[in-house]
């Protein structure tokens, strides 16, 4: 198989590491003749919504061609935080909440993402990726933390605004860790893919079928330099795909050229699990 798409891009208006001027992704989009590709740059919370605006102003400014998409990634996130910066109240938990409130350990349990429906329409937005980044407050057990990501993706997975579900189960391992606290190489926990539970997997796979939305092959990730993690997520996407899931293929670039090498790698990983141009799909929104 060919690769001809790519759904996940950052660009130098994100709020992270990304570094790329959107006027190069174009270039280098055109030149690796992908058919359709997309911007989709961090909103984590209404906190980020100005760096989405910039994006967009700037997306305008490239005139971007037809094939060219305006997305944005987001992150789930709690709803109190959404709440607390929507009133301006996050002084208490660090004085740019850049990322959300990332610092709460308790959490009531009401999920939410950073955007409304009249955002979606006033940022002209084609694409809602979802993914999850960190655990909703601070579980401490292994299997609370898994239960913690999982919750996470049920909800993504169902929510209205969401097209696509970006890397599945992927920074679990920083989770189950406890990376979020010490910022280090010793905690991050590789083997924690041992122990989430087929039947978990498979109960998303139902839950994109039931809703009609495909899940993301995160090049990054199942390009792992770690052979247990590469396997385990080649694996589910595999009995994903025999289940009939469909996919989305995101770069998640946060570079400042894409890899044509890596592009190469990732076309023979699918083509030797017997992925076709038929397990892929374009699930954009109306254009405004």
């Amino acid at each position: 198989m060919k690769i001809r798409q790519n759904l996940h891009i950052h660009s130098s208006h994100s709020c992270d590491s990304a570094c790329i001027p959107i006027a190069n992704i174009i270039k280098e989009m055109e030149n690796f003749g992908i058919k359709h590709y997309a911007l989709t740059d961090h909103l984590h919370t209404a906190y980020n919504l100005p760096d989405i605006a910039s994006a967009r102003n700037d997306f305008l400014r490239c005139c971007p061609p037809e094939n060219f998409h305006f997305g944005i990634e987001v992150s789930c996130v709690t709803a109190f935080e959404c709440e607390e910066i929507a009133r301006g109240n996050y002084t208490a938990w660090g004085d740019t909440p850049v990322f959300g409130l990332r610092y709460l350990e308790d959490f009531d349990g009401r999920m939410a993402i950073g955007i409304t429906a009249e955002d979606v329409e006033k940022y002209g937005i084609e694409l809602v990726v979802a993914g999850v980044h960190w655990p909703l407050g601070y579980p401490r057990e292994r299997m609370e933390v898994i239960e913690n990501y999982f919750q996470q993706h049920m909800f993504l997975i169902s929510h209205p605004l969401v097209d696509v579900l970006a890397h599945p189960w992927d920074s679990i391992t920083l989770a189950a860790g406890d990376w979020y606290h010490y910022r280090d190489q010793e905690h991050i926990d590789r083997t924690i893919y041992r122990d989430i539970p087929k039947e978990y997997s498979d109960r998303m796979a139902q839950e994109l079928l039931k809703y009609n939305k495909p899940a993301e092959i995160n090049f990054p990730v199942v390009a792992s330099r770690f052979p247990e993690e590469r396997k385990f997520y080649l694996d589910m996407l595999t009995d994903w795909k025999d289940q009939g899931v469909k996919f989305t293929l995101g770069d998640d670039l946060h570079y400042m050229n894409f890899s044509r090498d890596q592009f190469i790698a990732i076309e023979q990983m699918l083509t030797d699990r017997g992925f076709t141009d038929d397990d892929f799909v374009l699930p954009f929104k109306k254009k405004n």
